[in-house]
C-alpha cells in the first residue's frame, strides 16, 4: 500500500464520495443544456433530503445552509442556488445560449472551487470542431456534451460507519427509483458511491454461494456415479465416495477457519478456492477407492482387510502424500508474494489442502476400512476376485524371459508346476481393469495400444510442441489490466457508471499526483527551494501535463482561472510567496544562502509558467522570520489551501505539505498506467537522492506527532489512491516469475526426495507445460493478464502436479520388459483413476460458468483449462515421453514380483 499509511496518518482519510452521470439518450450534445441542469437540480434536491445529509456531507463555510453548504462538483456549482440560475439562464430569451456563455466564461464555482469542465462534461463538442485534447483555452468554446456528472463529498471521518452505510444505502435506493423513472423519459442515469465497492464485491461472493453448493452437488453425484459398479455390485463404493466428499467439505471448513482465525481477509478469490479444493480432494478420494478396488481383484480371494489396506496404502498413499506435499509447498511459497490477493488466496489453499490430506489419510481411511470389514464379512472381496479372474485378458509383454527362453530360469524342477500356477494367477491380476458402471466401455487397454503406435506418438509430440510454441509467440497479444467493471457482478450499478467514467472521463483529464514533503521545517529557505525544485522535476516529466500559461506571467497566474486539464502553476508555496512579496518579506534565493545549483532547480516552475523569465532567474523565497505570519495571511486569502498543509500544534511550524500536478489521462490504458507509476517511483528516488539530502536538509528535520501517529523521519513521496492499485499491477510479471520459480523448485525438491528418480524432472516439466498452455487460453478466451490470471498460474502448479505425479509414480512402480509395456500397464492401473478424478473435477467446475462475476468466469475458463491440460499432459504427453526416453530402474519403488511367483501361497506384494 504505497505511502497510504503516511498520508492517512498525516492528513487523515480522504473524503468519501457519491456521484451521478446523466445522458439524454440519442443526443450527442444535450448534456450541456438547460434541461440537463434542471434535471441535476431535481436530483440534488432529492439527495439533500436524505437522512443525515448535512451531518455527513463535507461542508464549506460559504452558502446559506447552517454550518455551511455541502461541497459538490458539477454544473450546478456554477450558481449558489436555483434562483441565481434562473436569473442568469432560465429567464433568458435563449437559455441554451446563456448556459453556454456561463459555462465557458465562469471557471470558479459558488463555493470558491474551480469548475473542472472536463470532470463535469463527458465527450464535449466545441464550436471550432476541436476535441477536448486540441481545444485552445480562451478560444475554443464548449457547446455540447454527451454526459454530465455531479460529485458529492462525504466527511466520513466524523460519523460512525453504520450511519454512513445507512446514508449511502438511502442514496442507492433513491437513485434506483429515479433511474427507472427517468428511463421512461429518455434519460440514462448512472450512479456510484465509494462505499459500494466493498458491498458489491461482497455481493459477488455471497451471490455465488449457490454455485459452490451446486459444484459440490455435481462433484458428489459424479464421484458416486464413478463408483456405482452396477454390473458388479461387489465392486461398488458409492457410499464411501459420498463420505469422502464429506471429508473434503470438512477440510474446507477446518482450513478456512484456521486462516480466518489468524486474520487473513476472506475475499471472492477465497470462495473460488473452494472449487479447486473440491477437485484436489475428490482426486485423492477416488485414487484411494480405486486402489482398494484394485486390491480386491489382485490379491487372491480378495485378501484380508489388512492386506487390502496395505496394498492401497503402498500405491495410493504414496501418490497422495507426494501430490499433497507438492500442493502445500507450491501454495505456501506462493503466499510469499507482495500481492495481497495472491498472498491471501495461497494461504487459504495451503492450509485447506493440509487439512484435506490429514483427513483423507486418517478419517476417510478409517471409513474405508470400516466398510471393508463389513464387505469382508459378506464375502464380497472374494466374489470380486473370482469374477475378475474369470473375465481376465492377459496383458502381453509382462513376462521377462531369460536367454534360455523359459519364463523363470532359475527354478528347481520340483517347483515348475507351482511356478506355472503362479504365472496363471499373475496373468489374472495383471489384466486390463475394466471400467464398470457409468464408465463401462472406456477401455484403457485399447487407448494404451493406440497411443503407443509410433505415428500417434509423433503426432502427440508435434501437437504439444505446436500449441506450446504458439502460446509463447502470441503472448504479446494478451491484453493487460483489471478493469473496475470486472470487480462487481454483471448486474451491479457500478458496471454502468465505471464503463462510462473509465473510458470517457479518464480519457479527458488525468489524475492529480500529490508530492508530499513531511518531517521538515518548511520555513527554512533551503526547504522552500527544495520543494520548488522537486515540483520542477515533476513538471519536467513526460507523464505530467504542462503548466497552464496565462498571459501576464506567474504572478498573474496565481489569480487567474485556469484550465483544469493542465497542471496548475499555483501551489501553496507560490501563494505564500506572492503574499510575502506584497509584504516585502522575500529575498532572492542565492541571497538567502541557498546553493546556486538548488536555486536554478527551484526556478524551474517559475520559468515553465512564464516564458519571459531567463535561465539566470533567481526565484524569490520567503524570509524565515516572516514565514509564519506570511503563511497566516495566505491562508486567509485562500482558505482551501489548508487542506494541503500540516502545522505543528505546539508552535505552528509547517511540517508537512502537498504540491499537486496533473498526470496525462490514462483512459484504462494499462501500459500508460504502469508508465505513470514507474515514473513516480523514479521521480521519488531522484528527488530523495538529489534534492532532499545533505546537511542543510538534516538541519531542518522536524519530527512531529499527528493524530497519535509519530512521523519521525523525512518522507518525500508521490501519492494518489490509484497508485496503490497500479503498484500491484507493476509487479505482476515479476511476481509471477518469482512465484512460479519458487513453486516449481519446491515441487521439484519434494518430488526428487519422494521419488528419488530423474523422472521427477519430467513430472515437474509437465506442470511447466500446463502453465505455458494457459497463456494459450488467455489468447483464445480474450482474457486479460492481471492479478486473477496470476492466481490461476500459481494454482496450476498445485493442481496439475497431481496428474503428472500420479502417472510417473505408477510408471516407476510397474514391472515390464520395456518402456512401452510399463506405460501400458501404468495406463491400465492408474490412468482410469486420473481420468475419473479429472473428469469429476471438470464437472464440479461447470457451475462457475454461470456466475454473474467476471472474476468467477475467468477462474472457470482457466481452471477448466488447467484440468484439461493436466489430463492431456498426464495421460497423453507423459506416456509418450516415458515410452521414448530411457529411464534408469527404480527398484526402491517397485514391489517384489518374483517372490510372489515362487511362493504361490504368499499374497502378492505388488501389482
Amino acid at each position: 500500500m504505497r505511502s497510504r499509511q503516511h498520508v492517512e496518518a498525516t492528513f487523515g482519510a480522504p473524503p468519501s464520495w457519491m456521484a451521478i452521470i446523466v445522458r439524454k439518450v440519442g443526443s450527442e450534445t444535450a448534456a450541456l443544456s438547460p434541461e440537463t441542469v434542471e434535471l441535476m437540480y431535481h436530483l440534488e434536491a432529492l439527495i439533500d433530503q436524505l437522512p443525515m445529509r448535512y451531518e455527513l456531507c463535507l461542508q464549506s463555510s460559504a452558502g446559506p445552509a447552517p454550518g455551511g453548504r455541502c461541497v459538490h462538483r458539477g454544473v450546478t456549482n456554477l450558481w449558489c442556488n436555483r434562483t441565481q440560475y434562473e436569473a442568469e439562464v432560465g429567464s433568458k430569451p435563449d437559455p441554451a445560449l446563456a448556459l453556454v456563455n456561463v459555462v465557458n466564461s465562469r471557471t470558479v464555482g459558488c463555493l470558491g472551487m474551480p469548475v473542472e469542465k472536463l470532470r463535469v462534461f463527458g465527450s464535449p463538442t466545441y464550436d471550432d470542431g476541436s476535441t477536448f485534447r486540441s481545444a485552445r483555452p480562451g478560444v475554443s468554446r464548449m457547446i455540447g456534451a454527451v454526459y454530465a456528472s455531479s460529485w458529492y463529498s462525504l466527511d466520513v471521518a466524523k460519523a460512525r460507519e453504520s450511519v454512513v452505510g445507512e446514508h449511502c444505502g438511502a442514496f442507492e435506493r433513491l437513485m434506483r427509483q429515479e433511474q427507472s423513472r427517468l428511463a421512461g423519459l429518455g434519460w440514462e442515469v448512472e450512479f456510484a458511491y465509494q462505499e459500494a465497492f466493498d458491498g458489491e464485491i461482497a455481493r459477488s461472493v455471497t451471490g455465488d454461494i449457490p454455485l459452490v453448493i451446486a459444484s459440490f452437488t455435481f462433484t458428489l453425484v459424479t464421484a458416486v456415479m464413478t463408483q456405482m459398479h452396477l454390473a458388479r455390485p461387489e465392486m461398488g463404493a458409492a457410499t464411501q465416495a459420498s463420505l469422502g466428499l464429506a471429508c473434503v467439505a470438512l477440510s474446507v471448513f477446518a482450513g478456512y477457519g484456521v486462516v480466518i482465525f489468524f486474520g487473513v481477509p476472506f475475499t471472492s478469490l477465497s470462495l473460488v478456492g473452494i472449487f479447486i479444493l473440491l477437485g484436489v480432494g475428490v482426486d485423492d478420494v477416488l485414487v484411494l477407492l480405486e486402489a482398494f478396488r484394485l486390491a480386491r481383484i489382485t490379491i487372491p480371494d480378495g485378501g484380508t482387510v489388512e492386506e487390502r489396506a496395505r496394498f492401497a496404502t503402498e500405491r495410493a498413499g504414496v501418490s497422495i502424500t507426494i501430490t499433497s506435499a507438492t500442493n502445500i509447498i507450491a501454495f505456501s511459497l506462493g503466499s510469499m508474494t507482495v500481492i495481497p490477493a495472491v498472498n491471501w488466496f495461497c494461504a487459504y489453499m495451503a492450509c485447506a489442502i493440509l487439512f484435506d490430506f490429514l483427513l483423507c489419510v486418517t478419517l476417510f481411511m478409517a471409513v474405508i476400512v470400516w466398510y471393508e470389514r463389513r464387505d469382508q464379512a459378506k464375502g464380497l472381496p472374494a466374489i470380486a476376485y473370482k469374477k475378475s479372474a474369470a473375465e481376465t485378458v492377459p496383458l502381453p509383454g509382462l513376462e521377462t524371459p531369460d536367454n534360455s527362453g523359459s519364463s523363470i530360469a532359475k527354478v528347481v524342477d520340483g517347483e515348475i508346476k507351482a511356478v506355472e500356477k503362479a504365472m496363471r494367477r499373475r496373468r489374472a491380476w495383471t489384466e486390463v481393469v475394466r471400467c464398470e458402471g457409468i464408465f463401462r466401455g472406456q477401455h484403457m487397454r485399447a487407448y494404451g495400444d493406440f497411443l503407443m503406435l509410433t505415428p500417434v506418438r509423433v503426432v502427440v509430440v508435434c501437437g504439444f510442441l505446436a500449441f506450446g510454441i504458439s502460446s509463447l509467440l502470441l503472448m504479446g497479444r494478451i491484453e493487460e489490466g483489471l478493469p473496475r467493471t470486472s470487480l462487481a457482478p454483471d448486474d451491479s450499478f457500478l458496471v454502468g457508471f465505471f464503463s462510462i467514467f473509465d473510458t470517457t472521463y479518464q480519457a479527458q483529464e488525468g489524475l492529480t499526483l500529490d508530492l508530499h514533503v513531511q518531517g521538515v521545517d518548511h520555513s527554512s529557505p533551503e526547504i522552500q527551494a527544495r520543494v520548488m525544485a522537486a515540483w520542477g522535476m515533476h513538471l519536467q516529466s513526460g507523464v505530467i501535463e504542462p503548466l497552464h500559461k496565462p498571459s501576464g506571467g506567474w504572478m498573474v497566474a496565481q489569480n487567474t482561472p485556469l484550465d483544469s486539464k493542465y497542471s496548475s502553476p499555483s501551489s501553496w508555496l507560490t501563494v505564500v510567496t506572492q503574499v510575502a512579496i506584497s509584504a516585502n518579506a522575500t529575498a532572492p534565493c542565492r541571497a538567502l544562502g541557498v546553493s546556486p545549483r538548488m536555486c536554478a532547480a527551484a526556478a524551474v516552475p517559475y520559468r515553465l509558467a512564464d516564458d519571459s523569465l531567463t535561465d539566470d532567474f533567481d526565484p524569490p523565497l520567503v524570509i524565515q522570520s516572516a514565514f509564519n505570519a506570511t503563511l497566516n495571511g495566505a491562508l486567509e486569502l485562500v482558505p482551501s489551501m489548508s487542506d494541503k498543509l500540516i502545522r505543528r500544534h505546539t508552535d505552528g511550524v509547517l511540517v508537512a505539505s502537498i504540491v499537486s500536478t496533473k498526470a496525462v489521462p490514462v483512459a484504462g490504458q494499462y501500459k500508460r498506467q504502469l508508465h505513470i507509476y514507474e515514473e513516480c517511483i523514479r521521480l521519488d528516488e531522484a528527488i530523495n537522492a538529489e534534492v532532499f539530502t545533505g546537511a542543510e536538509v538534516n538541519a531542518a528535520l522536524t519530527p512531529y506527532v499527528r493524530k497519535g501517529v509519530s512521523i519521525p523521519n523525512l518522507r518525500v513521496f508521490t501519492y494518489n489512491n490509484f497508485l496503490v492499485y497500479w503498484q500491484q499491477d507493476a509487479v505482476l510479471k515479476e511476481e509471477l516469475v518469482t512465484n512460479l520459480t519458487l513453486a516449481g523448485l519446491g515441487v521439484l525438491i519434494v518430488c526428487m526426495i519422494a521419488l528419488a528418480h530423474p523422472a521427477a524432472l519430467i513430472a515437474v516439466s509437465g506442470v511447466g507445460i500446463v502453465d505455458v498452455f494457459l497463456f494459450g487460453s488467455l489468447i483464445i478466451g480474450g482474457i486479460r493478464f492481471n492479478v486473477i490470471s496470476v492466481v490461476n498460474f500459481v494454482m496450476a502448479v498445485g493442481l496439475a502436479v497431481d496428474y503428472t505425479l500420479h502417472f510417473c509414480h505408477a510408471f516407476l512402480a510397474q514391472p515390464g520388459a520395456n518402456r512401452v509395456t510399463r506405460v501400458k500397464y501404468a495406463l491400465n492401473t492408474m490412468g482410469d483413476c486420473i481420468l475419473k478424478g479429472g473428469g469429476t473435477t471438470l464437472v464440479g467446475t461447470l457451475p462457475m460458468a454461470f456466475s454473474t462475476s467476471t472474476i468467477f468466469r475467468t477462474f472457470f475458463v482457466l481452471l477448466f483449462s488447467t484440468i484439461l491440460y493436466g489430463l492431456a499432459v498426464g495421460l497423453v504427453l507423459l506416456p509418450v515421453v516415458l515410452s521414448v526416453i530411457p529411464m534408469p530402474p527404480a527398484p526402491h519403488l517397485k514391489h517384489d514380483y518374483r517372490d510372489w511367483y515362487v511362493n504361490p501361497n504368499r499374497p502378492p506384494d505388488g501389482v
